[in-house]
């Protein structure tokens, strides 16, 4: 967390809502597919919590072995229980960073700190036509965005996972195709299908968007593309890079989120 500086007379700043650390215990854990795994957290402190959009995100603040501070990632909410007051937060087991490490020993009633929420994924009410791409680490916000999404929507979707048994079921009141992508044992952002098969997508000319998540590098040639080439205004393009190869702390500050 960052510290805020102290006003004449020694009055602090009220930290903003979406900074205020909230403490949560553990209620569930569940593997989804073999590289997937949903926690479910849940507090008091997360009564009217404000989560009104799909892709909404926090920062997580776990327990960090050999450190007296958490160490904090950002993670999208997958679902949010409102009358529970408990969400569903969906982890890639990559077996590295400090969440990722925590997730794979999780157990309920363990205790850990969230701040949030932020982001959202922006729908226009005069859209028709979604191209989605993503990694496995956007595949929560990818099932979060593509459950929300209204009837007479045509959506095509591309996501990348690491093996066939990574897939899941997502429903949806559009129209929606996905197209799964393994890479078969592939190391994460050393090939190009996600991006090839996403910019190779020929999208109608009116009432068109673009949103893709994965390795910074993708989702900047990604942005590039539709831009650029394709002459989409910015606004319908949302494309953010979540991690980027060679960084354990990436953050996307000229993405979308």
């Amino acid at each position: 967390m960052k510290t805020h500086d102290m006003h004449q007379g020694d009055d602090q700043r009220p930290t903003p809502p979406e900074r205020r650390l909230r403490v949560a215990e553990v209620r569930a854990v569940r593997h989804l597919t073999p590289h997937m795994k949903r926690i479910t957290i849940g507090s008091d402190a997360l009564e009217a919590f404000p989560v009104s959009r799909p892709a909404q995100w926090v920062k997580l603040f776990v327990p960090t072995p050999d450190s007296e501070r958490p160490n904090g990632r950002a993670y999208t909410i997958r679902a949010f229980h409102e009358r529970k007051a408990e969400m569903d937060i969906d982890f890639v087991l990559h077996g590295d960073g400090p969440c990722s490490l925590w997730a794979e020993q999780a157990d309920v009633g363990d205790v850990i700190q969230i701040a949030g929420p932020r982001g959202s994924f922006r729908l226009d009410p005069d859209l028709r036509h979604l191209l989605i791409g993503g990694d496995e680490t956007a595949l929560p916000a990818i099932g979060a965005i593509i459950e929300a999404l209204p009837a007479g929507l045509t959506v095509e979707a591309f996501i990348e996972i690491p093996d066939p048994t990574d897939a899941q079921i997502l429903r949806s009141r559009a129209d929606v195709r996905i197209t799964w992508l393994p890479r078969h044992g592939m190391p994460a952002g050393v090939g190009t299908a996600l991006q090839d098969a996403v910019t190779a997508t020929r999208l109608p000319e009116t009432a068109s968007a673009v949103w893709f998540a994965a390795e910074a590098g993708a989702a900047r040639s990604v942005r590039r593309h539709f831009q650029l080439d394709c002459g989409l205004e910015p606004r319908r393009i949302q494309a953010s890079g979540y991690w980027k190869k060679g960084e354990t702390d990436f953050r996307d500050r000229g993405g979308d989120s």
